[in-house]
């Protein structure tokens, strides 16, 4: 079964609820202000967004807080014919030839440790003008990596796109009901280079049609952070690669149009 490196499946259990449970639905409902907000930015808020924590989920694995939403900048504009090339944000990491400290939560255990390894592993072999170094630092990390644990289909989910300022987005949040040493899933790596993409500047390969990757879904807009044509790459489908929208639960090393990509913007 295909799942979204964040998503959300809700289901109606109940015809009726007591009062607590009506004020505790209401507090969840996302408000007419902030859906304005995000339409106007270039968001698909018809499917994928959520009350989440202090915050929200938009297009299922991107975490905004209030105040991200009200720094949203005005859409982008794209191409019209794009479906499944490679995309980049308007803001991307600077200051390069640069490392990139990345902290991992050490309560994930060895094999996600080893999955944190291999993945950048896959973006140093390619010579890119950022280097990813692991730190035990948590406070010295560009990106952290962090848990937590929930019963539902969210993988995890990034903290957004590179800033204005030229920094990647933190933290990075991965669900040990998934990633843990018992389940052990195949995609482990690819989840977290896909975040870490997401970070220092990609969009999903198939953010024009969703459903290409998830099955369902249509076009994530340009989400005031802008989608821009990586040249190079593939002007069809661009089939396993790491940046598409949802997981099938395999591994997938970065394809030969990735490393254009990835090469191309750094």
């Amino acid at each position: 079964m295909k799942k979204m490196y964040a998503s959300c499946c809700v289901a109606m259990l109940f015809a009726a609820f007591s009062c607590n449970e009506q004020e505790a639905a209401k507090s969840n409902e996302v408000s007419s202000d902030v859906v304005a907000k995000l339409t106007a930015a270039g968001f698909d808020t018809s499917e994928g967004l959520s009350r989440y924590k202090n915050g929200y989920m938009v297009e299922y694995d991107v975490f905004l807080t209030d105040h991200d939403i009200e720094e949203l900048s005005s859409p982008v504009s794209v191409s019209a014919v794009a479906e499944d090339e490679h995309y980049r944000t308007t803001n991307i990491v600077t200051s390069t030839p640069r490392t990139i400290y990345v902290y991992m939560d050490p309560g994930f255990g060895s094999y996600m440790q080893s999955a944190f390894n291999t993945a950048l592993s896959r973006y140093n072999a390619l010579g890119l003008t950022l280097t990813f170094q692991a730190t035990t630092n948590a406070s010295a990390a560009d990106i952290q990596i962090l848990s937590f644990y929930e019963a539902s289909n969210t993988l995890g989910f990034s903290a957004g796109f590179p800033s204005s300022s030229g920094d990647p987005a933190s933290p990075i949040q991965l669900n040990t009901y998934y990633y843990n040493n018992s389940s052990q899933r195949a995609d482990a790596a690819t989840v977290i280079a896909h975040e870490i993409g997401h970070a220092i500047g990609f969009r999903h390969t198939d953010y024009m049609r969703r459903r290409y990757s998830c099955g369902t879904g249509g076009t994530e807009g340009s989400a005031g952070v802008g989608a821009i044509y990586i040249s190079g790459t593939p002007t069809g489908p661009s089939a396993n690669s790491w940046m598409l929208a949802c997981s099938n639960g395999t591994d997938r090393p970065f394809t030969s149009a990735d490393q254009t990509a990835l090469t191309t913007l750094y």
